[in-house]
This record gives structure tokens, C-alpha cells and sequence, in this order.
């Protein structure tokens, strides 16, 4: 349709403007601070005027002279333009506020005409209709680049600036030829008429093969991106965030714009060449993202990392026409358009946080940051949000991105986009992982020493909020979008509580308390406390949220959020051990979420509702059962997928164990419960989760007691119990009745919550008080010990008691929950001797008359949950009789704990030669690594010289002429 009335000048105000504006300041007209005053505002009120007409899905456009195409030049404006223009306004607003708190850049008279330039060309770019004018303004977006780039002190003999021009020169070289060759065969340059009259041929296909070539250079795609690495990260912060947020990303969109339109008329393999090159963009751009050690080289690689995205796009069957509620629409390309955006926002709050923290430290070197969010929280919490956004986070906007190009790409059956989709979230992590172990280190001398320089505090202070606002924004893009788009399926996000969630809730009401109230008592004696606190009232209400989730989603946005929140509990100290063990957190935590995700994914292909309620009505797909019980079972800490626990416990402070051994990995447990009876499939795991359980069962017991390190005893004790937990799962999927397995599971998951936050809180007491308070303490975990080994007259004997009957109503195999039961009595003997023998710490904890009562009181839960259920619904019939046999296990225990005092002359050995085996293993793993990334590092600087580029620019110029000659 051709604009009218008062949008008909919203088009042209979008690029005169700020070409006026370069003029101003070029003659000197107008001062910085009057240039942004004037036109920021006026931007931002041009694209809201163009809303309403886009909104719809329609578009508008406008004839320069009103001479139409193919005689004249036509913009045209719909709405994912019209959403790429104020992405890029909103991104050039904040960072033209960053150039004016610089005095150095706000008084650059050189600088701003340069700016303008470059925002009046990114305008048009977006706005532009036919090839030509595409290559006048990819000209005016590169030439203002270059020229904004050698503007930066950083890049003092231009090296980064003309590495940028040689390469742009390049690409607009081959986009101009590819040009020529179209309108040779067609005499048309217009987007909209080249999609009627283009026709596939050897001719139209080495055209397309010219314009990508050229356009993925200008994007820095790899392999074709040796340019953009020291053009970002040696350009100010503002300018970077420009050229990474926006430049790259408008630069992708034109690419969508010509495969996508007339270029989709040949019928020929190279947009299957280009998904390859965004797979190895992916790989590659995360994998020296995470070897870089400069804060803003890192953020630069991210970039090259997050292009891969844009190019699986072109894999899948779509067409950039914006729907309507009355014409719903595939997902995938709202899915890339959403990533382009949120990485934009992200990518732009990222940079724009590096700035204040190189004006704070004069520098951004990785190695001499550390312990730096501290000190910047500001600025660190940016980064974070940032970094989250991009990860894919629920309910970010980086994470609907992600979800709708995932849905597209299985609704199409590509499941090897959907794979690559799912993985490009680990070489995403790689990266913000290497950053923010950095950041979270306690570093309290550097802080000191970056407080005696106040001069820089307010840029730094006011930096921060704009990349804070940036950030704010990637997170609110994604719900926003949900919300206001029609896509063919149903977010529901909505709470609700159940008998079976009740059995979750009420430990967590009971321990979620004074687990915060002992750390804030504690401040004073754990490193970094207040942060500490900050991220367990986090996970506090986080964990609320999922245990009351009535639908899918809002179940895994929670336990998304907590496994982040864990991994920064786990390193929460900084010590080489708690980094390592944080990072083993990580890594089987993030294949937990990649593997939820899939299967989330599947399920709503299937259903299209994801409220548990209505996925009773649908028959689930196996795949998708498998990818959620794999996930889950890392998240419950499930053997064989159990590496995490006995990791991250040891290093953890107390207050984050008892957490996160007695609430969060209940989760995997109560998702399994939410989703595994709702399919026939399930009925056939049964057995084998049973057999599988009790073996754990036995198995993590027997290697806890070989431990001589509490945390890690109580660490296998958690496996061992989440193996009992599994063999009632299955008990429950198979059984013709499964009510009284039912029972014991939710009777075994309450008693080991209670029982396992109490002793992870009183082993972080023991050997930090003294004298009397050590033996109450001692005293106190007894009787949680005691209740988990089933020791009459604790309510264990009567877990234990229903467990049994539940095997022997399913012929299971009894004697297994025997020796389970013997080998947790000798698990928790040797917990109690090691608290009783270790030293005394050199800390030393306050416990105040109120937190002791609440502790004690939890302690004494354990022992008293069972009884209260069998007063208010009995489990066995005969309780005496129960607890006269329930005390041969605990005999045998003693018995058997005897002779190992007898036989501990040859114990020590054994556990010498083991941690010696363990040491030289992982000094071998630390060789290998470093060789790797040495290895890593090494090829991508023979990338560097201009005939490795030349080589590159051959391979994929070879690649796409090879595609040319194959069909599609």
C-alpha cells in the first residue's frame, strides 16, 4: 500500500534526519548534547507513528518523487523492519547518551557528523527496496564504521579500521557485481518486481552467490570474519555496541530480505551451504569466545557466535510476510526476527557494560578482573541479564527466539537445524561461563584498590544504567512478544496447587526460612554473604513458583532459573575446587535444560497446550518423554547421571547444600511425577527403574562410606536416597495399585528433605563451634541420621515399613531395600564419626537461641513426619510389630561398623591411593585442555593474515558454486 497522511513523512524523517544532523555537525551547528536532544526524540516519535499501520501485518511504502519502480527509487516499511528500526533506535539512543558522559567523545567534532551518518544508513538499509540502493547504503554503513572505528584511541595506528575497510571494500565489490549480473538478465532492481521476474539459471544463481559472499563478509560470518574481531573490541564502547548490536545484524536482515523474496525462486542447494557455514559459526565464534582473554574481544566473538543463528533461518521453508490473528503463521521466522532483536538489545547492554567497566579499571583484561562484580554490581548485573538473554533463559527474549525457530524447524521435520538450535546453547554458555567465574570471584584487595579512584565513578555509575536498561529490555522483548503475537499454539503460565505438590511445598515452607535466616545470622563468616543471601531468597521464590506451576512451561522456566542460581551457589567461594566443581554443575545442568527443551519443544508440536490438565488428554510422544526423563533425571541426581552432586556439595557452602540436596533436586522428581503417568509408553520403564533404583540405592551408600569428608558422604547419601525415590517412581508406572508406592514416595521425599537440610546445615556447624554447642550439634543431627537410616522408633522405620509393602505388592526384590537400608545405617555411622573427629575450623558461628530452636525443630521433623501420617492415615497395621523388626538392619549396621574400626589400619591407604589416582587424572585433563585451547587459539590467528582470508573467501566462494550446481 503506498503511505498517506502523516506516515507518509515518518519514512523520509527516519533517514533525512539524521543526515541533517551529520551535516549540523559537521559545520558545528549544533552541539552534541543538542544533536541527540533533537534527534532521539524525533526518531523514536517517527517509529511510533509508523506503528499503527504495521501492526497489522500490513506495510507501507512511499515513491521518492513519486516516481515509481522500475523508473524510480521506493522505501518500503512493514513491520519486521519497522521492529529492526526501533531495535536500532533504541540501541543508538543509548549509546549516543554514552558518547556524551565521555568528554573525550562528546566534544569528538569528528565523531558525531560520522554517527549520524551511520544511523541515517542503517535507516535506509532497513527502509531501502532495490539492490542498488542496498549497496549505496551498505557503502554509507561501512565508510561511517571504518571512519567511527579510527576515531577510537584504542586503535592508534588504524590497524583495526583499515583491516574493516579492506574487507568491506571487498564485499561491496562482490555485492556490485552480483548486482550487475541480475539486472543484465532482468533489467529490474526492485525487491518486489525481482520476485516475478527472476528466474532461475546458472547466471541468476552465480548472482545470489556474489551477493551472499559480499553480504557475509559484511556481516563477519565465519570463516569470512578476521575483521570484525579488533574492529569491535578496539572501537569505544558505544561505537562497538553499534557495530555488534546493530550493523551485523541489519547486515543478516538484508541477506533474509533477498533469500527470503526474490532469491527464493532458485532452486538450488546454497541455502543448505549456508546453514553449514552458520553451524560453524556457531561452534567456532563460542569456542574463542571462552579462550579470549579481553573482556570486549570476548563479547565480539559472541557476536560471530550468535550470526549461526541467522543462517539455520534460511535452512527452513519461510517468507518474511508478517501475520495477522486472522492468518496464523509458522513460528521460525518470528523465532529469528525475535534472536536478531534480543541478541541486539543484549549484545548492545554488553558492550555498553564493558565501557564502564574499562572507564573504572583503565583496562579489560579478564586476568585482573576478578571478583570484580563486587565492586560494579551495576554494570555486572547488566552483563548478567545480558548474558542470560542470550543464553536462552526463560522468559527472556533470547529464550522465545529460541523456541519459536526450534518449533519451526520441527514442524518441519529438520531435525538437524532443531539439534543445532539445542547446542548452540553450550558454546553460548562456554563463553558467559569463562565471564561471569571471573566476575563472581571474592576479590576484596582489588576492590579496595579500584575504590581509591573515584574519578571515573559517575561515567561508570551512569553507563551501567543505560546497559541496565538494555538488558531490561532483552528480557521484557520475549514476554511482550509472546503476548502480542498470534502463533499457533498456547502459552499458559499459571499456578496451582495439588495433594502432590502440597508434599513438596511444606518442606520448602519449612526449610526456605531458616536457610535464610542462617545466612543473614551468618553474614559475617562466609565470603561474599550478601550476595549469597541475595541468590538463596532468589531461589526462594523461584522455587516456590515451580513447585506451584500448573503448566509446562512455568515448570521449566523455574527450574532453568534454579540450576543458574546452583551453579553460582556451588563456585560461591572462588577457589580453584569450587570453580571446577562449578563448572561439572554446570555443564550436566545445561544438558539437563537442553534435553527439558527439546522435549518440551516436541510436546507442544504434539499438543500445542503445555497446562499439565489438558496433557492428560494427549498421548505424549516417546521422544519427548525420553528427553524430559533425561533431564530430569540430572536434575534428581538420578545414578549414572549423578556426577554433579558428589562435586558440588563438598564445595557449596552449608546453607547452599541443604538447599539444593533437600528442595531442588526434589524437582526432577515432581516433574517426573507431573508428566511420566501421563503415557502407556512409561508402563514399560517400570521394572527397570526399579531394579535401577535399588541398586543405586545400595551402591551410592557403600561408595559414600569410603569417604573421609562429610559433605561427601551426605552428598552419596542424597544419590543413594534418589535411587529409593526412582525404584517408587517406578513402582508407581507399573503397579496395578500404585497408591501405597505412591505413599511411600511422597513419605520418602518430605523425611528426606527435612532430613537432608538439617544435616547439611549442622555438618557446616560442627566443626565451626566448640565444646558444648559441638556435641548438641552432634546431638541434634542424630536424630535426622537416625530417621533416614530407619532406626525404631523414628518415623524411618515406617518409610521403610511402606516401601516394603509397596515391593512386595509389585514381587519386587526386597532384599535390595534390606541392604540399602544396612548400608545407609553404616553411611550415616560414618558421618557422625567424621563430624565427631574433624578439627575445629578457624571460623567460628554465632548460633543465636531462635536459630538454634529452628534448627533443632527441623532436625526433630524427620523423626516425627511419618508418625503424624500414620496417626492421620495409617500405614501399617501393627506399629510395634514394626519396630521390633525394623531393628535388625540398624544391628547389622553396628555390626558391621565394628569391624571396620577393627580393619581401619587399611582404610587410609586405600583412600591415599584413590586421591592420588584422582590428582594425576586431573592434572592430565588440565594438560589436555590447555593443549586444546592453545591448539584452538594457534588456528585462529593463521586466520589472520590476508591469504588465510583470501583461502577462506575461496572455500566458501568453492561451497556455494558447488551448491549452485545441486537442486534444492
Amino acid at each position: 500500500m503506498t503511505a498517506s497522511g502523516l506516515a507518509a513523512w515518518t519514512l523520509p524523517a527516519m533517514i533525512f534526519l539524521p543526515l541533517g544532523l551529520s551535516i549540523a555537525a559537521f559545520l558545528g551547528a549544533l552541539s552534541p548534547g543538542r544533536q541527540v536532544a533533537l534527534g532521539l526524540p524525533v526518531m523514536l516519535m517517527s517509529l511510533a507513528l509508523s506503528l499503527p499501520a504495521t501492526l497489522g501485518g500490513e506495510s507501507i511504502g512511499i515513491a521518492l518523487g513519486n516516481w515509481p519502480p522500475p523508473l524510480g527509487i521506493a522505501w518500503h516499511l512493514d513491520f519486521p523492519a519497522l521492529t529492526m528500526l526501533i531495535m536500532t533506535a533504541v540501541v543508538a539512543g543509548a549509546a549516543s547518551l554514552a558518547l556524551l558522559l565521555d568528554p573525550s567523545t562528546s566534544a569528538d567534532r569528528h565523531l558525531w557528523p560520522l554517527w549520524w551518518m551511520m544511523w541515517a544508513g542503517l535507516n535506509a538499509l532497513l527502509l531501502s527496496q532495490d539492490l542498488f540502493n542496498l549497496y549505496v547504503t551498505l557503502e554509507l554503513v561501512t565508510l561511517a564504521g571504518v571512519g567511527l572505528v579510527a576515531r577510537s584511541p584504542h586503535d592508534r595506528f588504524g590497524e583495526a579500521a583499515l583491516r574493516y575497510l579492506m574487507a568491506s571494500l571487498l564485499a561491496s565489490l562482490l555485492y556490485l557485481l552480483g548486482t550487475a549480473l541480475i539486472y543484465g538478465q532482468t533489467g529490474r532492481l526492485d525487491l518486489g518486481l525481482l520476485v516475478d521476474s527472476l528466474e532461475d539459471g546458472a547466471t541468476m544463481r552465480l548472482a545470489a552467490a556474489l551477493l551472499t559472499l559480499g553480504l557475509l563478509i559484511k556481516a563477519a560470518v565465519v570463516p569470512l570474519h578476521t575483521w570484525l574481531p579488533a574492529a569491535h573490541s578496539k572501537a569505544q564502547a558505544p561505537v562497538s555496541a553499534m557495530l555488534s548490536a546493530v550493523v551485523v545484524g541489519v547486515t543478516l536482515f538484508v541477506l533474509w530480505r533477498l533469500w527470503l523474496a526474490p532469491l527464493a525462486n532458485l532452486n538450488s542447494a546454497q541455502l543448505d551451504w549456508l546453514v553449514v557455514i552458520g553451524m560453524v559459526a556457531l561452534g567456532w565464534g563460542g569456542v574463542q569466545a571462552a579462550l579470549q582473554t579481553r573482556l570486549k574481544l570476548l563479547i565480539a566473538w559472541s557476536t560471530l557466535c550468535h550470526s549461526g543463528y541467522a543462517l539455520l533461518l534460511l535452512g527452513l521453508d519461510v517468507d518474511m510476510n508478517w501475520f495477522t490473528p486472522d492468518e496464523p503463521h509458522a513460528p521460525a521466522f518470528p523465532g529469528g526476527l525475535q534472536l536478531l532483536l534480543a541478541h541486539g538489545l543484549a549484545k548492545g547492554a554488553l558492550f555498553l557494560a564493558a565501557g564502564a567497566i574499562v572507564v573504572a579499571h583503565d583496562h579489560d583484561r579478564l586476568s585482573r578482573l576478578a571478583g570484580d562484580a563486587g565492586r560494579l554490581p551495576l554494570a555486572w548485573l547488566a552483563m548478567a541479564l545480558a548474558g542470560l538473554s542470550l543464553l536462552g533463559i526463560p522468559p527472556t527474549g533470547g529464550f522465545f527466539g529460541k523456541w519459536w525457530l526450534l518449533q519451526g524447524a520441527l514442524a518441519q521435520d529438520h531435525y538437524l537445524i532443531a539439534t543445532v538450535v539445542l547446542l548452540g546453547t553450550f558454546f553460548t554458555a562456554a563463553c558467559l561461563w569463562r565471564l561471569f567465574d571471573l566476575g563472581l570471584r571474592p576479590e576484596p584487595r582489588r576492590a579496595a584498590v579500584i575504590a581509591s579512584r573515584p574519578t571515573h565513578g559517575d561515567i561508570t555509575r551512569r553507563l551501567s544504567w543505560l546497559a541496565l536498561g538494555l538488558a531490561a529490555l532483552a528480557w521484557g522483548l520475549g514476554p511482550f512478544m509472546a503476548l502480542s503475537t498470534p502463533l499457533p499454539m498456547e502459552f499458559t503460565i499459571s499456578l496451582a496447587l495439588d495433594a502432590t505438590g502440597l508434599a513438596f511445598l511444606l518442606p520448602a515452607l519449612c526449610i526456605w526460612p531458616l536457610v535464610l535466616w542462617a545466612t543473614y545470622s551468618w553474614r559475617d563468616t562466609f565470603p561474599a554473604a550478601n550476595r549469597l543471601l541475595a541468590m538463596l531468597a532468589s531461589a526462594a521464590a523461584i522455587h516456590l513458583i515451580a513447585l506451584l506451576a500448573a503448566d509446562l512451561l512455568t515448570f521449566y522456566t523455574g527450574a532453568a532459573l534454579l540450576s543458574l542460581l546452583g551453579w553460582a551457589m556451588v563456585q560461591h567461594d572462588g577457589h580453584q575446587s569450587s570453580r571446577l566443581a562449578g563448572l561439572g554443575y554446570l555443564v550436566m545442568l545445561l544438558l539437563a535444560e537442553v534435553a527439558m527443551l527439546a522435549g518440551l519443544a516436541l510436546i507442544a508440536n504434539a499438543s500445542g497446550d503445555l497446562r499439565f490438565a489438558s496433557l492428560t488428554h494427549h498421548e505424549l510422544p516417546p521422544l519427548a518423554l525420553g528427553c524430559m526423563a533425561f533431564g530430569l533425571a540430572i536434575k534428581a541426581g538420578v545414578i549414572g547421571v549423578h556426577a554433579w552432586l558428589p562435586l558440588a556439595h563438598p564445595v557449596a557452602p552449608p546453607m547452599a547444600s541443604a538447599v539444593l540436596s533437600g528442595l531442588m533436586i526434589k524437582l526432577g522428581l515432581l516433574g517426573a511425577l507431573r508428566l511420566l503417568p501421563l503415557s502407556d509408553v512409561t508402563v514399560a520403564w517400570g521394572p527397570v527403574m526399579v531394579m535401577v533404583g535399588l541398586v543405586a540405592a545400595v551402591y551410592a551408600a557403600l561408595r559414600g562410606i569410603v569417604h573421609d569428608h562429610a559433605k561427601v558422604v551426605l552428598a552419596w547419601s542424597s544419590v543413594s536416597q534418589m535411587g529409593l525415590l526412582t525404584a517408587l517412581l517406578g513402582l508407581v508406572l507399573y503397579s496395578s495399585s500404585p497408591a501405597t508406592a505412591m505413599t511411600a514416595l511422597l513419605l520418602l521425599a518430605t523425611t528426606h528433605s527435612l532430613a537432608k537440610a538439617s544435616l547439611f546445615l549442622g555438618a557446616g556447624m560442627a566443626n565451626r563451634v566448640h565444646g558444648r554447642e559441638h556435641r548438641w550439634v552432634l546431638l541434634g543431627m542424630l536424630l535426622p541420621a537416625l530417621a533416614l537410616a530407619g532406626v525404631p522408633p523414628t518415623g524411618g522405620v515406617l518409610v521403610k515399613s511402606t516401601m516394603e509393602s509397596a515391593l512386595t505388592e509389585a514381587d519386587g526384590a526386597g532384599w535390595l531395600l534390606s541392604l540399602s537400608g544396612i548400608a545407609t545405617g553404616l553411611l550415616m555411622l560414618r558421618l557422625l564419626w567424621l563430624l565427631w573427629r574433624s578439627p575445629p575450623s578457624r571460623q567460628t558461628l554465632h548460633l543465636p537461641g531462635g536459630l538454634w530452636l529452628g534448627w533443632a525443630t527441623l532436625a526433630a521433623l524427620p523423626v516425627l513426619v511419618a508418625w503424624g501420617w500414620q496417626w492421620y492415615a495409617p500405614l501399617v497395621a501393627a506399629p510395634f510389630a514394626t519396630l521390633r523388626s525394623g531393628l535388625l538392619e540398624p544391628s547389622l549396621a553396628l555390626g558391621l561398623a565394628a569391624m571396620a574400626v577393627l580393619l581401619k589400619p587399611r582404610l587410609p591407604q586405600l583412600g591415599r591411593a584413590r586421591l592420588a589416582w584422582r590428582q594425576a587424572l586431573e592434572q592430565r585433563g588440565e594438560r589436555g585442555f590447555r593443549r586444546l585451547a592453545w591448539m584452538l587459539k594457534r588456528s585462529e590467528n593463521r586466520l589472520q593474515p590476508w591469504p588465510a582470508f583470501g583461502i577462506a573467501l575461496g572455500f566458501v566462494s568453492l561451497g556455494m558454486g558447488v551448491a549452485a550446481l545441486l537442486p534444492g
